[in-house]
């Protein structure tokens, strides 16, 4: 990305980048990025903005998230066409590209549903759920098999034998 190799990303580094990958931004779309990074756009500005970012400064907490997409669930599913369209109408708009790389990511059934808590691992960290497997049930023991009067006497007439 550091076209002139100066250890510093301009304005003309960032253009190229995005040139590169076809995507051509404006004047203000790239001052507005590298106003993102607060300095100079170094390895360590980079990191410093990544690790801002990452702590979750500016962004909305998970159980805000959480909640903005009950409002969608029913019975632990979101009907995937109503979603799109609320992603379509209100907020930050998305276009239908966006919303297809997205959906891309899910499993949708054949009612055009798919799972809450696959759309919510992909905006918030979830803790895995152990399965615990239930424990064998013990077999039961062997019960003595009784020895009828008759066998009992012969075991003991042969232990006697034998200790002779």
């Amino acid at each position: 990305m550091d076209i002139n190799k100066d250890g510093t990303i301009d304005k003309n580094d960032l253009r190229g980048a995005f040139d590169n990958v076809g995507v051509l931004m404006s004047e203000g779309e790239l001052d507005s990025l590298l106003g993102e990074i607060g300095g100079a756009c170094t390895f360590d500005g980079m990191a410093k903005m990544f690790q801002e970012k990452m702590s979750g400064e500016g962004n909305d907490p998970d159980d805000l998230i959480v909640q903005a997409f009950s409002a969608y669930n029913i019975e632990g599913k979101i009907d995937v066409k109503m979603f799109q369209h609320a992603l379509k109408t209100w907020g930050d708009k998305m276009n239908k590209q966006e919303i297809d790389e997205i959906f891309d990511e899910f499993e949708i059934d054949e009612d055009y549903m798919v799972k809450t808590k696959e759309v919510l691992g992909l905006f918030v960290a979830q803790k895995e759920e152990k399965k615990e497997e239930p424990a064998p049930e013990p077999e039961p023991e062997a019960a003595p098999v009784e020895e009828d009067e008759g066998d009992a006497k012969k075991k003991k007439k042969k232990k006697k034998k034998a200790a002779k």
